[in-house]
């Protein structure tokens, strides 16, 4: 319990000092057609569970000699439970060195910040990359994105949701969270959906992918008080995410532009997306 209460206090302090320096979801985004920045390329490795037990390959070994997570009660059933429990039981047990069992921890623990990572098998691709083809794509990612799937009006960012939460010790503010969550697997559910033109899969992906990364993200958030562990993990992340949501859509439209896309006042992609050239 000693263990579990510090982890929580180290996660609140991380979290609300650094709170501030976490970026919003884009209004609109201006671009330098002269110094852009390089797509982020991002390599998700899949969390595999092969035996089908729901404890994945990784956690095997901390999980042997106890008894099955799936019997414990709740507070067990989350990363944090699952490890604290678990490392706690091989320092009893001896016979590995302590600081053996922990870099083999935090080795392991690395593993659950690599997400899944949509390929193009999971897409349509176009061959039609006509500029007509390419301003009918831009203008639907602009729809997707800024358009179709608003938060209610008056939910805040989730960093002000996760400074409240921690103000007032209570996890009840964190349901907001799930309005955010929402938003983004429809944007990222939406763009599998949309045709790609051929000349555009490594962008879209970007988007796609990024767009997955943060729900998974914020949905951790949103379980914080009872895994704290995983949110913390999340956490550290989050910035780089945020950041590569702006350069995902940076690089979309900086491609189209320079394909010869000229966008005009009745374009959707024109309400949002400035190129500076």
């Amino acid at each position: 319990m000693n263990v579990r209460i510090v982890l929580s206090m180290i996660v609140g302090l991380t979290m609300v000092g650094a709170a501030f320096l976490l970026a919003k979801r884009p209004e609109n985004i201006v671009i330098s057609a002269q110094n852009s920045p390089p797509t982020p390329i991002r390599q998700f490795i899949p969390v595999r569970d092969t035996d089908g037990n729901n404890i994945p390959d990784w956690q095997e070994s901390f999980a042997e000699g106890t008894i099955m997570f799936s019997e414990q009660p709740q507070s067990t059933t989350t990363l944090s439970g699952q490890l604290v429990s678990s490392v706690a039981n091989q320092l009893v047990a001896g016979g590995r060195p302590t600081n053996q069992i922990l870099a083999d921890l935090g080795k392991q623990l690395a593993e659950t910040n690599l997400d899944p990572q949509y390929t193009q098998d999971d897409i349509t691709v176009s061959g039609d990359t006509s500029v007509e083809a390419l301003r009918n794509y831009g203008n639907r990612v602009a729809a997707i994105a800024f358009l179709e799937y608003p938060l209610p009006n008056g939910v805040p960012s989730e960093v002000d949701i996760l400074n409240k939460a921690f103000l007032y010790n209570d996890p009840k503010y964190l349901e907001e969270l799930d309005f955010i969550v929402t938003s983004y697997e429809d944007m990222r559910d939406a763009m599998l959906k949309t045709t790609v033109p051929a000349t555009l899969v490594r962008e879209h992906l970007s988007l796609i992918n990024v767009y997955n990364a943060l729900a998974i993200d914020i949905k951790a958030f949103r379980h914080l008080f009872e895994d704290s562990l995983t949110a913390t993990l999340r956490f550290r992340r989050y910035p780089a995410d945020a950041d590569a949501l702006y350069l995902a859509i940076s690089n979309l439209y900086l491609k189209l532009h320079e394909s010869g896309v000229q966008w005009e006042k009745g374009d959707t992609t024109s309400r949002f997306i400035q190129i500076e050239i």
